[in-house]
Parts: C-alpha cells; structure tokens; sequence
C-alpha cells in the first residue's frame, strides 16, 4: 500500500507557509505534503468553506493523513469526512474541537478552560469582524515562550511578519460537522502550550476516545519542533 500524504491545515491568522519547516522534515522521509491557504481572511468564510479549500489542494488519488493544528481543528474533521476511506488518520495538533450541532464559541463560553490561562490580549479588531496582531502583541501572546523554546528570535519575527486577519464566521457558526468520521482519530498534546490547554486537550480527548500523543514544547511544534512532529506523523 502507498503511503499516505500528508495534507496539512493552518490555524489561526496563519497560511500554509506556516508547515514550511515540517514540510522539509518530510520530504527528508521521502513523504510528500501539501499545506493550502485556507480562507482564513475572508469574511463570511465557514468550516465548508475551509473544507472546500483543503480539498480542492488534496492529492487526487491515494491515501490521506489530515493535519489540522489550532483552529484547523475545526476542518480537518469535514475534510476526514470527506476523503471517506482514502482517510488513513486525522492528527489535531494542539487542535481545537468541534461539537457536531453546536458553535465552536458557545463551547469557549461553556469551558472557559479550553484556552490557556492568560492567552488573547493585544489582538486589534479590523473589517469585517476580523482580529490581526500587532506584531509586538503576537510575539508576546500568541507565541509567547517560542523565541526561548528556539533560541532563534528571527525565526519567531518572520513568523509573525507572516500573520494575517482572521475572520471568525468559523467560530460563530454551527458546524457543519454532523459526526465525527469514523478515522483513526489522534491528537497531539503540547505540554507547555500557552494557547490552547492541554490538561483540558487530555481530558476532551479521553472524552472521545481519541489517541494522544504528547510533544513536549508550546503550541507551534511545525516551528520549534519539525524534525520531532515529522517522526510522530510518519510513526502513526
């Protein structure tokens, strides 16, 4: 059997360019990987449209593993789903979580735990409903710890240079998702992530039966971690 590619799927104010650093980790595996843009920017945009997105960039034939990180949680799920039996696993890494028939900010609301302590301040609001980061906020917020995870602060300054708007449709609506496909399901833990918890991560995923795996680092290991999230996805 072939091995499966790898289709990856961005978080928040992020483009595919982020899963640069992993996409060379697999290629040195002889793996292949493909990382879209998804329609993170535009207003409007829902999980479909995501999902819409991811696939029209999938491989046309052969097995899949579908990587959503972050926000990509909240896709990954529709494009497992929709791939059906060319599904070989779905990996959410350090993921959000959609409830079929619910708002992805209704469960935020619901367990104020989901997202670490202390994450968000410093976002600006901008058209459209969209949150951005000035870049100072972002270094200190959203990648709180990885200059010092790295010890490479430019690194972390052309990440951020990278960042976009995010418009948050996705959140608001109800998911489109109306079970959870029926893949191997696993999802990976970064202990010290100051985005998205992990002891809430641990105990969700136990919740619904779902593989763990854990990293040890913070919530952007295709940045500080390559080489370690490749052995893992090639491993499953």
């Amino acid at each position: 059997m072939a091995d499966p590619a790898f289709l990856l799927l961005h978080g928040a104010w992020h483009r595919g360019s982020s899963w640069t650093p992993l996409q060379e980790e697999l290629r040195a595996r002889g793996r292949s990987s493909v990382a879209p843009d998804l329609p993170a920017d535009e207003p409007g945009a829902g999980a479909a449209e995501y999902a819409a997105a991811a696939l029209a960039a999938a491989p046309a034939e052969g097995p899949v593993v579908v990587v959503g990180h972050s926000l990509g949680g909240l896709t990954a799920p529709l494009v497992a789903a929709e791939l059906g039996p060319r599904t070989r696993a779905l990996v959410l890494v350090a993921a959000m979580l959609p409830a079929p028939g619910r708002a992805h900010n209704d469960l935020l609301r619901e367990d104020r735990t989901i997202m670490a302590p202390g994450f968000g301040p410093g976002q600006e609001r901008g058209p459209g409903g969209t949150t951005s980061w000035p870049a100072e906020a972002a270094e200190a917020s959203l990648y709180a710890g990885v200059a010092q995870e790295l010890g490479a602060p430019d690194l972390v300054r052309e990440a951020v240079a990278g960042l976009r708007p995010q418009a948050w449709a996705i959140g608001k609506e109800v998911t489109p998702l109306a079970a959870w496909p029926a893949v191997r399901t696993v999802l990976v833990v970064c202990a010290q992530d100051r985005v998205v918890n992990p002891e809430t991560s641990r105990r969700l995923a136990a919740d619904l039966g779902f593989e763990v795996r854990e990293l040890p680092g913070g919530h952007f290991p295709m940045l500080t971690r390559p080489a370690e999230l490749a052995d893992l996805l090639v491993g499953l």
